[in-house]
């Protein structure tokens, strides 16, 4: 049980938003403290939450911090937010007090729409506003481009292909069957450009972790999730990172490293590759994986997961 004090600390500072977070990352390269990451989890839950607007400024500069230890100065330091209701804060805990074994990836997620539901309905619109300012998000949506597909049928295309690839992870992470849709979740009525970016993201996640190189394991997951909030801010992807950041800070697992470097890679990485929001997959599907990372400007996610089982099998290997 987490106490009545360190709960409304740990509000205050999601409310207030203060704090730098590159140097709050850079110090954590340092020492791993409880206060340490209590604050940057605050930072990453207050862009999520409350001040959508300031979603670049912080991750950019949190991830700069992790990452080099260089943080650098905020442009959006003393931006008003929308505090969360008191029903968010009463399902936050008591999703956070769950045992860490019922915290299954699906029902994460599920729980995590589910608190997207509870904040302040005006934040939505400055979601949508703070979407809106990213480049080439406005002019994707406005194409409508939708590109719904069967994962199944796509096995008629080789493995090496962009079409066999998408099959093929689709059958790794159970996802074979029909796509869910923004109406099976009750996200259809949204301002735009949000509707869209909800069901670009339903429909395409399988195939920006191909082509952008996520894998099924959950640490990948969890990058694909700020590889998307760093492409276009998808505001479920910075909730996920809000409240997955937020049980690393209380509950303190081992290797809470890797899961600060997967997030911030994950970020940094959709950052620096070009917007696929709109790409035509439907047109590609026979092309070779290769080719069409070639053709699109993308390099595989440096997975911080595969590094280390990397590292680890030639250290088995050396004993």
């Amino acid at each position: 049980m987490i106490e009545t004090a360190v709960r409304s600390a740990f509000e205050g500072m999601t409310v207030s938003g203060r704090g730098d977070a590159g140097a709050l990352a850079a110090g954590l390269r340092v020492e791993v403290t409880g206060l340490g990451l209590r604050a940057l989890a605050a930072k990453l839950l207050h862009v999520a939450v409350c001040a959508p607007i300031r979603l670049v400024d912080v991750y950019d500069n949190a991830a700069r911090g992790w990452l080099t230890g260089e943080p650098y100065a905020l442009g959006t330091r003393n931006t008003r937010g929308v505090e969360p209701p008191d029903a968010f804060w009463q399902a936050f805990w008591t999703l956070l007090e769950q045992p860490i074994e019922a915290r299954r990836r699906t029902s994460f997620t599920i729980e995590t729409m589910r608190l997207a539901g509870l904040l302040d309905p005006q934040l939505e619109a400055r979601v949508a506003e703070a979407a809106k300012r990213r480049p080439g998000v406005t002019e994707a949506a406005s194409t409508g481009r939708r590109d719904s597909f069967d994962p199944k049928a796509l096995s008629v295309y080789p493995p090496s292909t962009l079409g066999g690839a998408v099959c093929r992870e689709a059958t790794v992470r159970g996802e074979l069957g029909r796509l869910v849709t923004p109406a099976d979740l009750g996200l259809e009525a949204m301002p735009p450009p949000l509707d869209y970016l909800n069901a670009r993201t339903l429909e395409c996640h399988l195939v920006w972790a191909v082509v952008a190189g996520y894998g099924a394991a959950q640490l990948d997951e969890l990058a694909l999730a700020a590889f998307q909030a760093g492409q276009f801010g998808h505001h479920y992807a910075t909730l996920l990172l809000g409240l997955t950041m937020t049980t690393v800070a209380f509950d303190r697992p081992p290797g809470l490293q890797i899961v600060l470097e997967s997030v911030f890679r994950g970020w940094r990485h959709g950052r620096e590759t070009p917007l696929l929001l709109d790409v035509p997959w439907s047109t590609m599907w026979d092309l070779p994986l290769e080719a069409v990372r070639e053709k699109l400007g993308v390099k595989p996610f440096p997975s911080p997961l595969s590094a280390a089982a990397a590292q680890a099998a030639a250290e088995r290997d050396r004993d």
